[in-house]
């Protein structure tokens, strides 16, 4: 019975992870065919970018030291990114959904740093945990705070402010 369960598990994760994503090395500037998402039906804004923050880390014990390598990517879903109008090709709500991917890489930059400034203990997987949770929680609050002081975008003097200070945030990386 735990094997069914384990596999029900895993088919259920399998199958939630998009098929297709981007890495910002591999894709750091989005355009329009990169939205290929269908909004919901309820959809209130004119497009969306779906990205976030992955990391993988492996951990080896050495005497009494533990020493961690890992890999942190801020990752960009074009199934779940989409955008309301087909047609739509405004450069200004591109730029806007632009700055939503940045913010993404500073965070994924932010943990970065984090990891690599960790002096690991054996409590490392709760320690990293926290350390996660700490960055997406201030990486969700940020995209949140944006959006809201841009009006997602419409308000053009707030959106140019932050496209100075997220370019200034890639900038210090």
């Amino acid at each position: 019975m735990k094997w069914l369960s384990l596999i029900a598990v895993c088919l259920f994760f399998w199958n939630s992870v998009p098929e297709e994503k981007y890495t910002y090395a591999e894709k750091p500037i989005l355009d329009w065919s990169d939205f290929k998402g269908t909004p919901p039906i309820n959809a209130r804004h004119a497009a969306n970018v779906n990205s976030g923050i992955a990391f993988s880390y492996d951990v080896k014990k050495n005497r009494n030291k533990y020493i961690i390598t890992y890999e942190v990517r801020s990752e960009f879903y074009p199934q779940l990114s989409w955008k309301r109008d087909l047609n739509e090709n405004d450069a200004a709500l591109l730029s806007h959904e632009q700055q939503h991917w940045n913010i993404s890489e500073v965070y994924a930059h932010k943990l970065r740093k984090a990891l690599h400034g960790y002096n690991a203990t054996r409590n490392y997987k709760s320690d990293i945990n926290k350390i996660f949770n700490t960055i997406e929680s201030q990486r969700q609050q940020l995209q949140m705070r944006y959006d809201r002081e841009t009006n997602h975008g419409l308000n053009k003097q707030a959106q140019r402010n932050w496209e100075i200070r997220i370019a200034e945030m890639l900038f210090r990386l």
